[in-house]
């Protein structure tokens, strides 16, 4: 399977490709899951074996994270993330790796992902790559599933918990019943957020189900509807 990017995004797209090299640039995530639902995305992330340091020489005007290996810009109203192929591990505070190691291989990449649907990866050739092997069947049957064992996704990260529920209400799928119970399971994690992150993901959520989302995980703490 091949997407067709339409020219403002072809621009981008060559465009790091030119920095990088053909065999160092992948597009990943959210923007090949909208073109692939034929939804309208202004965000492309991109990743690269390349190690994070070569990555910001190619782009010294971008804004530069080391510890997690990402630069980030904007070419016109294109918002642009280009991150290093990366593992991680242990997440103390619940929403950030305490390990950081930055890898070469797509393998060892995409298994620190949250959803399948968002571990779709484009080569420099436009193929889609399918790590996960159930990218393409979620999106087509319309599931959140989760990557790897749930529960522990979940209680690394509960920030993941309010996406799945952000992109189930946004793009009208439905939750895995695997994913489910484990948000039963863990949902409580939730109170472990900061506020203002709390607050960013329910915003990011259709107004109409802001509502139910605060009231079904009780985030009454951080968001007043």
């Amino acid at each position: 399977m091949k997407i067709t990017l339409e020219n403002q995004f072809l621009d981008v797209f060559k465009t790091v490709e030119d920095k990088l090299g053909k065999e160092n640039t992948y597009l990943v995530g959210g923007f090949i899951r909208d073109s692939l639902l034929k939804r309208e995305s202004k965000d492309m992330d991109f990743c690269t074996p390349l190690l994070p340091d070569q990555v910001f020489l190619a782009f010294p005007y971008s804004t530069f994270f080391k510890k997690y290996g990402t630069v980030s810009f904007k070419l016109g109203d294109i918002n642009i993330t280009i991150a290093s192929f990366r593992k991680e591990k242990g997440y103390s505070d619940f929403r950030h790796p305490s390990t950081v190691t930055f890898v070469h291989d797509l393998k060892s990449d995409y298994k620190r992902r949250d959803f399948t649907i968002n571990c779709l990866y484009m080569d420099s050739n436009f193929d889609i790559i399918d790590p996960t092997r159930h990218g393409i069947r979620d999106l087509t049957k319309k599931n959140i599933c989760l990557i790897g064992n749930n529960k522990r996704r979940l209680q690394e990260d509960p920030l993941r918990i309010l996406r799945a529920y952000r992109f189930s209400y946004e793009l009208g799928f439905s939750i895995s019943r695997k994913l489910e119970k484990a948000i039963q399971l863990t949902k409580y994690l939730v109170k472990e957020l900061k506020p203002q992150k709390v607050r960013e993901e329910v915003n990011k959520c259709p107004a109409q189900q802001r509502k139910n989302l605060v009231s079904n995980l009780s985030l009454e703490f951080a968001y007043d509807v």
